[in-house]
C-alpha cells in the first residue's frame, strides 16, 4: 500500500508519460503524412516501395515534384516555435531618379529668337555708319591698348558702356548656369562667346532654353556655377567693378556737364556702326538680365521679390543685377 502522496505523484507521472506518449505519436503521424503528401503518387509503378527507391527513381528520370530539388531529397517541416523570435525586415524605399527634359518652346523663346533676329540684320543692315570703317578700327584698337585710363578723345559715356562689356556677361553667366543643365544646347559656349559679342552669342542658346520652375540643390550644379558664379566673392568683385565704371570713366569728377556729354555721344553713335550696335547689344543684354533675375528668385524662395527686383533692375542697370547676386540667398545642399 502506498501513502496517498505517493499515490498521488505515481499517477501524476503515468498521467506525464501517457500524454508525451501521445504527442510523440501525434507528430509522427504528421510528418509521415507530410511525407505523403509531397511524394510522388504511391500508385504510379516505380521501383522500389522504399522512398529511397522513389527518390533514386526520380533523380534518374529527372522528374521534380514539389517540396522536392533536383540535387537531393530534403524534407523541411516548417513548424512554428514559440521560442523563435521574429525578425522584422526593413524595407528601404529607393526614391526614383527623376529625370528632367526641356520642356515644349514657348513665347520667351520666341521672343528671343525674334529679338536676336532683328539685332543681327539691323546691324549689319540698317545701323548707321559704315561697317568695319577705319575709324571704328583705330577706335577699337585704342581702347584694347589703353583700356585705363581713358583716352581723351574717348566719349565718357561711350567708355563707361564699353567697361561693362566686362561685367554684364559675367552677370548672364551666374544667372543662366545654374539651370544649365538637361537644356537642348550646352551654355558653356554660349555664355563664354558672349564676353566677346554680347548677344549675338547668346540669341540661339535663348531662343531655346526653358525656363525651369523645379527647385534646384548645390548637387545639380556644375563646378563653374558651384564655385564661381554662386560664391559671394565673385558676386563682390563685379559689384566694385561695376561701382569703379563711373570713377575710371571720368564720370563723376567736378564740373561734368551730363547733359553735354549726351550729345556728343549721341553724335558719335550716329556715324559709328560699332557704337551704335555696341550699345544696343548692351540695352539687350541687360534687360535679359532683369528677366533672369526674376526667374531666379523664385528659385531661391524670393518668389514675392520676382516683379519689384524685375522692375528695380531694369531702372538701374548693371549696377542693380549686381547688387542682386550679392544679396541672393544662396541653393540648398538637400531637398527635404
Amino acid at each position: 500500500g502506498l501513502s496517498p502522496s505517493a499515490r498521488v505523484q505515481f499517477l501524476t507521472n503515468r498521467h506525464i508519460s501517457y500524454t508525451m506518449k501521445t504527442a510523440f505519436l501525434i507528430s509522427a503521424i504528421l510528418t509521415i503524412a507530410k511525407v505523403y503528401a509531397f511524394a510522388p503518387n504511391h500508385q504510379q509503378s516505380t521501383p522500389g516501395s522504399s522512398l529511397v527507391g522513389r527518390n533514386n527513381y526520380n533523380r534518374n528520370n529527372r522528374i521534380t515534384h514539389p517540396g522536392f530539388t533536383d540535387e537531393s531529397f530534403t524534407l523541411k517541416l516548417n513548424a512554428w516555435s514559440p521560442f523563435k523570435k521574429e525578425v522584422e525586415v526593413e524595407v528601404e524605399e529607393v526614391a526614383a531618379e527623376i529625370v528632367i527634359e526641356p520642356g515644349p518652346l514657348d513665347a520667351k523663346n520666341a521672343a528671343a529668337a525674334v529679338v536676336w533676329v532683328a539685332l543681327i540684320t539691323w546691324s549689319f543692315l540698317l545701323a548707321p555708319g559704315t561697317l568695319g570703317s577705319d575709324a571704328d578700327n583705330q577706335m577699337i584698337q585704342r581702347l584694347i591698348s589703353q583700356p585705363v585710363p581713358r583716352p581723351e578723345e574717348i566719349n565718357e559715356l561711350w567708355f563707361a558702356i564699353w567697361n561693362t562689356f566686362a561685367v554684364v556677361p559675367a552677370v548672364l553667366a551666374a544667372l543662366t548656369a545654374p539651370t544649365g543643365k538637361n537644356q537642348r544646347l550646352s551654355s558653356a559656349p554660349f555664355l563664354l562667346g558672349s564676353a566677346a559679342f554680347g548677344y549675338f552669342a547668346l540669341g540661339p542658346y535663348y531662343a531655346t532654353r526653358t525656363v525651369r520652375t523645379e527647385a534646384v540643390n548645390t548637387d545639380d550644379l556644375g563646378w563653374a556655377s558651384r564655385n564661381v558664379f554662386e560664391n559671394k566673392i565673385f558676386a563682390f568683385a563685379l559689384l566694385a567693378l561695376t561701382i569703379s565704371i563711373p570713377f575710371s570713366a571720368d564720370i563723376i569728377v567736378p564740373g561734368f556737364d551730363f547733359s553735354a556729354k549726351v550729345a556728343d555721344f549721341a553724335s558719335i553713335a550716329s556715324q559709328s556702326r560699332f557704337i551704335s550696335v555696341a550699345a544696343t547689344d548692351i540695352g539687350i543684354m541687360s534687360i535679359v538680365s532683369s528677366i533672369l533675375i526674376s526667374e531666379d528668385c523664385k528659385l531661391r524662395g524670393w518668389g514675392d521679390k520676382a516683379i519689384p527686383l524685375l522692375i528695380g533692375t531694369l531702372l538701374l542697370p548693371v549696377l542693380g543685377p549686381c547688387a542682386y547676386l550679392a544679396a541672393r540667398p544662396g541653393f540648398t545642399d538637400e531637398i527635404e
